[in-house]
Parts: structure tokens; sequence; C-alpha cells
């Protein structure tokens, strides 16, 4: 119950004092297996419909689909298909423009 709590508290604050691009790419590097973080081209594949994973990120499937969109021509991701499935060409490229 503490672990929960303690997610809970990290959403909030997420809410509260990130852009919606900050918490995408937050959600996109969590998704990542450990293993990959430091890879160059990881696909990731999201499972969720895109409309649930913008609920849990406080956000409207549209504005969802619009940072997916912006993130796609700076070059620091892919998206293919309608099953979300997104090719990182350099994942520290994505989290240095998380924090930038």
């Amino acid at each position: 119950m503490a672990m929960r709590m303690h997610q809970l508290m990290l959403n909030v604050e997420a809410y509260s004092l990130h852009s919606g691009k900050q918490r995408i790419i937050g959600y996109l590097m969590h998704e990542l297996p450990e293993s990959r973080l430091d890879d160059e081209n990881t696909v990731l594949e999201l499972h969720p419909h895109k409309g649930l994973i913008a609920s849990r990120l406080n956000q409207t499937q549209e504005y969802f689909s619009r940072i997916l969109r912006e993130l796609s021509e700076l070059g620091l991701i892919k998206v293919e298909g309608r099953r979300i499935l997104i090719l990182i060409p350099s994942v520290d490229r994505l989290h240095k423009y998380q924090t930038a």
C-alpha cells in the first residue's frame, strides 16, 4: 500500500510540475526495459489505447497525439501505426530533451 501511495504522490507531482511533453517522455522512458536505456534505435510498443495512456498522464487524447507528432517532427521518436509502435533513435537524446 505504501508503494501505491508513493506512486500516486509522484503522479500528482508530475501533473503539477512537468509539462505535457515531459510527462509523455517520462512515460516512454518508464516503459523502456532498463536494459534498453542506453540503446540506439530502440523499439517500444505501447499496448494500452492512446486514450488510456493520455488519461494516465492527465491529458486529452488529442493533446497526447499532438505531442507525439511534435516529438516525431523533432526526430526524437518515430510513431508507426495505430498500435503505437515507437522507434526511439537515441534514448539518451530523448532523455536530455526531457530535462532541458
